[in-house]
């Protein structure tokens, strides 16, 4: 197979090229950048909104991985952000439509349901999380993955275009010198949720009510965008060491999930050769949640407004659902926890 990866030298893009050299693929990488030091590809700079040069190294290909992007709501403006995002994105499935593919795989985000780079109190209607609960957007990053999975669906419609876009959450792998900060950041919040525990109701309840309005009011501000990182909203007004307010503002709406690059590499390689039709949004990430506690407890504190239930949650299964991506392509994560990192390198 002739696979066109677009950033393919990144974080999730450089272990899934390294994948599928290993099983003999001709894989071409375009980027931004002006070379690329993995081994067995052929490599060419571009930048996905010239179409004319995009439209030429997608020629002879038979499948496209699309991973080019930016990543987070931080480093660009918004017209920017969404500019690369979106009409790149249209770049890439246009050019497959000039060349007749008919199989591309893309990286969306698991805020293209709405959730952690927004700037209100997203309300969600039940837990797991799944591909059918509506969708609430309020910031460009989470906004432009939303955009791109209609892309996709506009390009079946249009062109045939089978394709799969799958939300990742936050990428871990093995080299990232955090994880043991982050086994250490669960140990505190199991810690920290024990001791909370043995609070009066009355205070748990006066306690969370304080943090989730405190969140809240600053994510109304806008903190994480580029000009409220520049204006130093953030650095200024939230909190320091105030681990109720760190879980409102942040683990609350990451749902306390990840996927390992073993497990990304392995539903991307899943997507490109399962037979299926259709443009596929689809959740994938770990099947436990980061914290190791049992996700109801979870629920109960940072979403008592959330009661309904799809299906029940068991100990500490992850609050998204991955049934669609099983049922579909097979997938099954291997790094189910933090302890399973460092086991499986690719």
């Amino acid at each position: 197979m002739r696979v066109l990866i677009t950033g393919g030298a990144g974080l999730v893009g450089a272990p899934i090229s390294r994948r599928f050299v290993q099983l003999g693929w001709d894989v071409r990488i375009i980027g931004i950048d002006p070379d690329c030091d993995l081994p067995g590809v052929r490599y060419a700079q571009c930048d996905i909104r010239d179409f004319d040069s995009l439209k030429a190294h997608v020629a002879g290909c038979d499948a496209i991985a699309h991973l080019a992007a930016i990543p987070s709501t931080r480093t660009h403006s918004n017209a920017e952000l969404f500019d690369i995002n979106v009409a790149g994105t249209f770049n890439v499935f246009e050019a497959a439509e000039a060349a007749g593919v008919k199989r591309i795989v893309q990286a969306s985000s698991i805020n293209a349901i709405g959730g952690y780079w927004g700037c209100d109190p997203r309300r969600y209607d039940y837990f797991p999380l799944d591909e059918a609960h509506r969708l609430h957007t309020t910031d460009a990053y989470s906004y432009s993955k939303q955009v791109v999975e209609e892309i996709a669906a506009y390009f079946y419609r249009r062109a045939g275009i089978s394709s799969v876009s799958f939300r990742l959450p936050a990428v871990w792998n093995d080299q990232r010198s955090d994880i043991p900060a982050r086994e250490a950041r669960a140990a505190r919040l199991r810690q920290h949720l024990n001791d909370f525990a043995q609070l009066p109701e009355s205070q748990q309840q006066r306690l969370l009510a304080e943090a989730r309005a405190r969140a809240d009011a600053l994510r109304a501000r806008k903190p994480m965008e580029l000009a409220g990182l520049q204006a130093g909203i953030f650095a200024r007004e939230a909190p320091q060491d105030d681990w109720l307010f760190d879980a409102m503002f942040y683990g609350r709406f990451n749902f306390w999930t990840f996927i390992h690059t073993a497990d990304s590499t392995a539903a991307f390689e899943l997507a490109l050769t399962s037979e299926f039709e259709g443009a596929r949004p689809l959740f994938a990430n770990s099947d436990r949640n980061w914290s190791g506690l049992p996700t109801e407890d979870l629920l109960r504190l940072f979403f008592p407004e959330v009661p309904r239930r799809i299906r029940k949650i068991v100990g500490a299964e992850s609050p998204v659902s991955i049934k669609r991506a099983r049922d579909l392509l097979g997938f099954s994560p291997q790094v189910r926890e933090l302890s399973d990192i460092g086991f499986a390198r690719v």
